[in-house]
């Protein structure tokens, strides 16, 4: 995927990068322009803009677009929950937030002088964003990471966000600490009508809010993947479901998915 913000990044916009490289996307390609210009620029490169006034992937009150990605695409690592305070405290004017996030903006600052460019900037930090993540990890070493699985779909629209809604759904009335997400391979711009209208008749909320591909973290942090008649792209194995399209009738789909979801919560119980 393409991702595009303004040129002569510091903190957030290399943060980010690393995040995306390290996390998100396998294959990402970075553009760097003036700031009029990101809007233009990424309709024209069909880029995803980010850390530019109103999008999604950028401030919201004290916090900055580090924490906007980690939200979006649902990466549950307590160690990049620690860092995205050193992040924050150094993007922002919050220096204090956490002790660390002084020392980022100073070594960003200092970065950002010597590089000869954005992408020569991301060359000299993304060492030290390693190394900080390394420190985050020894700092949350007591805290496991929550188990969770994955159903991955076409379009992450409909099967794998009914799936994920239900599992969360069943595993919560037997006390069952796994979570689950929903993913697509090739995501669409919108959760589709019939499974949010049948999820919201169970009182069910569905998550993501829209569709969002599968995540370098998706892959590796899962217990479990479901895939729903695609090629998910994983090293580990991945289950296929085969299961009537919600478009078709929420209700059919619905119970097929639902059957087959409670065997898999009764067997992560065992």
């Amino acid at each position: 995927m393409k991702w595009i913000t303004r040129e002569r990044a510091r903190v957030d916009r290399i943060a980010c990068p690393w995040l995306i490289t390290r996390f998100v996307d396998p294959k990402p390609e970075f553009l760097f322009v003036p700031a009029p210009e990101v809007r233009a620029a990424a309709e024209r490169e069909g880029a995803i803009p980010y850390d530019v006034p109103d999008v999604e992937l950028g401030h919201r009150g004290p916090r900055c677009s580090f924490d906007a990605f980690i939200d979006r695409y649902e990466l549950d690592d307590p160690a990049l929950a620690t860092l995205s305070l050193i992040v924050r405290g150094a993007d922002t004017d919050d220096r204090g937030l956490v002790p660390e996030a002084a020392g980022l903006y100073a070594a960003a600052t200092g970065f950002q002088a010597i590089s000869r460019d954005d992408h020569d900037n991301m060359a000299h930090q993304f060492p030290m964003y390693d190394a900080l993540y390394a420190y985050c990890q020894s700092q949350v070493a007591t805290t496991p990471p929550r188990r969770r699985v994955l159903f991955v779909c076409l379009h992450g629209a409909a099967k794998s966000v009914v799936a994920a809604a239900h599992f969360r759904r069943l595993a919560g009335q037997r006390g069952l600490d796994v979570d689950a997400v929903a993913a697509g391979t090739e995501p669409d711009a919108v959760l589709g009508p019939g499974a949010v209208k049948g999820l919201a008749a169970e009182g069910l909320t569905p998550r993501p809010g829209r569709p969002r591909p599968v995540t370098l973290h998706d892959l590796g942090s899962a217990t479990r993947i479901v895939a729903f008649g695609c090629d998910v792209g994983a090293r580990q194995p991945v289950e296929q479901w085969e299961v009537p399209a919600v478009s078709d009738g929420y209700q059919a789909a619905r119970d097929h998915i639902v059957g087959r979801v409670e065997r898999l919560v009764a067997e992560l119980a065992r």
